[in-house]
């Protein structure tokens, strides 16, 4: 009898867990004109796999839809559409995740640079945040410490 009351528990805390993840994905679109502050890894790294089922999920629509001798015509406006969406929520995301690492956000600017230039941003995204407060913003993983132990 225990168990039977224990399973909706389980279902709503994971339907918590969703909630919450699919609301960090989505941040981004919120905070596009904001470059100040930090942001988690995990902000992005949701962020970018929600990039890449758009993507994914756009390309395989395009062929399944055109017919072949149009595929190139039909499909030349992707990646315009791509960038006018996710280009300036994602230019926010990665100058709030530089600053996480204690970095300035003209780091992203890396990203210009040939050949090496991807590898490096990526490098930069995933490094861990600094621990605790730093000169842009408290620590957006732990900021319920300053609350428990002051």
């Amino acid at each position: 009898m225990g168990q039977a009351c224990a399973q909706p528990l389980a279902y709503r805390a994971r339907a918590r867990d969703v909630a919450a993840m699919l609301a960090l994905m989505f941040q981004p679109f919120r905070r596009a004109f904001d470059f100040r502050g930090r942001a988690r890894r995990k902000e992005w790294a949701l962020f970018v796999l929600l990039q890449m089922v758009v993507v994914i999920g756009a390309l395989v629509l395009g062929i399944r839809l055109l017919p072949d001798e149009n595929m190139g015509d039909g499909l030349l406006g992707l990646p315009l559409a791509y960038v006018a969406v996710f280009g300036l929520p994602m230019l926010a995301l990665q100058v709030r995740r530089l600053h996480d690492s204690d970095k300035s956000g003209w780091w992203v600017l890396v990203s210009l640079v040939p050949y090496i230039g991807l590898g490096m941003i990526l490098w930069l995204m995933l490094l861990p945040g600094s621990w605790g407060p730093n000169r842009f913003a408290d620590d957006p993983r732990r900021s319920w410490e300053g609350d428990l132990f002051e």
